[in-house]
This record gives C-alpha cells, sequence and structure tokens, in this order.
C-alpha cells in the first residue's frame, strides 16, 4: 500500500488533534489524544516540495504520526522518542509503513497463547503486581502474562508488534476507567475476553498489511532517548521538521502509560519510572524529578536575557501563589526547565535541518495557578533564537476550556493552541 499524499486541506481546528488517526491504515493501531492528524503531515510535506526519500524530522516523535506519514507518503524519517512504551509501539507502525514486519506469525504466537499458570511474582516486580491485579480479572491477567512470556518466540524484528498487539489487548480488556489520559484503577469499566480483542486487532492489523511493499530506497530511524540529543554528531539531514512538543502542565507521560511500563518490566517501582522515564523527557509537569526542579535557576541562564525577564514575573508569581494554595504545587519551577530544554531541541533541529528547510511547530499554552503562560508567543521567540526566520504564528484553536468554569481559577479565556512555521536561515 503507497498511500499518495493527501489532497485535501483539513480544517485548521482538526489538524492539532487525532480525530481523524483511526480512519487511516497504521495510524489506526495507536494513536493518542494530544496527536495531530496525518493529513497535516502529508500537507506539510507537499508544501515543502520534498522529493521521495528526502527525511522528515520529527524530536518528539511519540506514536509516530510524522514518521509513519512520511515513510507512507515516500519520505524517509528520523525521530526521537523518551518514552520506552511510546518507543516500541512507534516502532512497530514505522516497520509496517516500510514492510518490515510478519504479522502472520506474531498473531500466531498469540493465538497458541495459554494462561501462565505460575507465579506471577517471577514475572512481574512487588509494585508492579500490585498495580496491576488492580486492573485485570485473575484469568484475563494471566493470559497477558502468558503473552508476555511467549514473546520470545517471534523475531527480534517483530517484537515492537508483538508488544502493540498485547498493549492493545491489555486496554480491552482492562476493568479500570481511563480517567482522561489516566488509569483510574478504583473505577471500573467492563472488559473485552482476551480472544474476542486478539481477534479484533488481527483482522485491523492483517488488513493494513496486506497490501504494503517494502520500501528499501528509504530509512527509518528512531533513537530511544531525549530530543536533547538530538545534533550531536548528526549531519544536516533533514529536508523538513514536524513536531509537536509537550505542553507545559497538561500531560505526565510517564504516568498515563504506568500500566505499560509496568507490564513490559521498563520500570519496577514508582521511583524507577521517574528515574528511568520522567527524567529522559522535558520537564512539563510538577512530577518531574526532583533534582531538576531544585536546579531551575541554573535552566533561567541557557535562555536568552529577554526571555528570563519575560519569564521572572511569572516564575516569582507562581512561587508567591504556591504558598497560598493547598496543593502547593511547584509550577514555578517548571517554567524555566521547561523553555530551556526546548530551545536545546530547537537548536537541535536547526543543525540537522538542511539550509533553507522549513519547521512545524505545533504547541499550545497553559494557565498555571491562574497565570497565563504564552508558550505560542514563547516558542516562535525561541524558532528565532535557535536560527529560524520567515516565521509564522496561526491560531488554531482554543483550547482547556474547563478553565473559565466558576469553580476554577482561570483568566476568564479559554488558551490558545498554534500552528507555528518557518525556515531555518
Amino acid at each position: 500500500m503507497q498511500l499518495a499524499l493527501f489532497p485535501e486541506k483539513i480544517d485548521r481546528k482538526v489538524a492539532p488533534t487525532n480525530l481523524r488517526s483511526n480512519r487511516h491504515p497504521i495510524h489506526r493501531w495507536a494513536n493518542f489524544i494530544a496527536g495531530y492528524s496525518p493529513e497535516f503531515v502529508s500537507e506539510c510535506a507537499r508544501d515543502a516540495g520534498l522529493n521521495r526519500g528526502d527525511v522528515v524530522l520529527d524530536p518528539f516523535a511519540g506514536l509516530g504520526t510524522t514518521l509513519t506519514q512520511a515513510l507512507l507518503d515516500g519520505f524517509s524519517a528520523v525521530g526521537y522518542e523518551a518514552n520506552p512504551f511510546f518507543h516500541e509501539l512507534a516502532t512497530a507502525k514505522i516497520h509496517a509503513a516500510t514492510g518490515r514486519i510478519s504479522p502472520g506469525d506474531v498473531f500466531a504466537v498469540l493465538e497458541s497463547t495459554s494462561e501462565y499458570g505460575g507465579n506471577l511474582s517471577d514475572i512481574f516486580s512487588e509494585d508492579a503486581l500490585k498495580f496491576l491485579k488492580k486492573m485485570f480479572a485473575n484469568d484475563d491477567f494471566r493470559m497477558l502474562a502468558g503473552a508476555r512470556r511467549a514473546e520470545n518466540l517471534v523475531s527480534e524484528a517483530d517484537r515492537p508488534l508483538f508488544r502493540l498487539v498485547v498493549s492493545r489487548i491489555m486496554e480491552a480488556v482492562c476493568l479500570s476507567q481511563t480517567d482522561g489520559v489516566y488509569k483510574a484503577p478504583t473505577t471500573r469499566k467492563a472488559g473485552k475476553p482476551f480472544k474476542v480483542a486478539l481477534v479484533e486487532l488481527r483482522r485491523d492489523v492483517l488488513t493494513d498489511c496486506q497490501d504494503i511493499l517494502p520500501k528499501p530506497d528509504l530509512t527509518a530511524e528512531l533513537v530511544l532517548g531525549p530530543a536533547s540529543q538530538l545534533g550531536k554528531g548528526r549531519p544536516s539531514t533533514a529536508s523538513l521538521c514536524i513536531t509537536s512538543p509537550p505542553y507545559l502542565n497538561n500531560f505526565d507521560y510517564a504516568e498515563m502509560t504506568r500500566m505499560e511500563l509496568y507490564f513490559w518490566g521498563y520500570a519496577r517501582s514508582w521511583s524507577e519510572i521517574t528515574e528511568r522515564v520522567r527524567s529522559q523527557m522535558i520537564v512539563n509537569t510538577t512530577t518531574a524529578p526532583s533534582d531538576l526542579k531544585r536546579q531551575h535557576l541554573k535552566f533561567a541562564t541557557k535562555l536568552p536575557e529577554g526571555e528570563r525577564e519575560f519569564l521572572a514575573p511569572i516564575v516569582a508569581q507562581l512561587r508567591e501563589r504556591r504558598d497560598q494554595k493547598a496543593g502547593k504545587k511547584d509550577y514555578f519551577a517548571l517554567v524555566y526547565p521547561y523553555f530551556a530544554q526546548l530551545l536545546e531541541v530547537l537548536q537541535g533541529c536547526h543543525r540537522v535541518l538542511k539550509s533553507e528547510s522549513p519547521i512545524h511547530v505545533i504547541i499550545g499554552d497553559s494557565y498555571l495557578y491562574g497565570i497565563h503562560i504564552p508558550a505560542g508567543d514563547i516558542c516562535r521567540r525561541l524558532l528565532e533564537v535557535a536560527g529560524f526566520d520567515s516565521l509564522q504564528q496561526v491560531l488554531l484553536r482554543t483550547r482547556g476550556e474547563r478553565w473559565i468554569l466558576a469553580k476554577r481559577e482561570g483568566a476568564g479565556t479559554p488558551i490558545g493552541e498554534y500552528h507555528i512555521y518557518g525556515r531555518r536561515n
């Protein structure tokens, strides 16, 4: 299956959402509420006038929308992703887009899977087991444990797809409701039987893969690690960058994948989730590692003087409000690290992109204790500092309407979500 670039331009309000992803092959296997649409990727590539094999870059790859669609459209791709679970799923989709998977082998193993009859503590850590037992009926949990034990029966190349399929089944059989994006063990929902979820997913995956041909002329690389690594020793080979950094105080991408991080053994405890996963991510929530928050003033020195002066009163206000609030959230300690790390990534993008290559960034503003953080405006200025010009900032939609409710402390209006684009000078 070789998909042409999506011919139509999409509504600006739809571009920064995943509302259309479930209608597209491979993308529908795993996508995230905060992700943008495959059509947006194709639109950016079309506007850039790329040639087959040109490299598309995404330093915050997430579940691989940019890289997968770039490959389907006939371009090579490179990206970075710090969450090991997201990295695994994105890798599976990338392999599928290039025709380098054997889905039949994966499903053959899973169809012969049986319940694990041994001691579950032989597979899962104490903390993981305590958490996971709240999520599943005993029989389904033992089927999932059996599937994990069967992973070594598939080839190394097919293990990302194996983990994607099992993780999707795990989500289907889970009895815990998702509250926003986080699993709430005390809130129940109906789960599907393991075998039913397997059959449904098998149909979708095999249908999507049946006409995909190998693309030996295209390359795909997804680095497991922080976006801050971008540009270190990598030549200027990319012709287009499309990305969306984590929004300030929006989602904790480690906590929202806690079930999967425990199940696959990426982390054995809550502290290891912080140590192994959060520490690799851009600082964007108060659950960031404590040492990074304690050093937040050091990050201020990495920002241009003008941005430090702009952010200083915001940080001071947030610190003052923290002391007035019952929750005492350390929002003040996020501001400098977030924007300093964002600047570092944008500078890395500049190093990796070829001269005159375009960059597209989707980013949203934030309210912290009722104080507006104009992340869109700041990101545009940081792009200029990083060496990009011809910059345009377009309001895509307003979001966060919950902040205008009387019971919340907000500025009285929703916050903006923006598409910022320009070129490497």
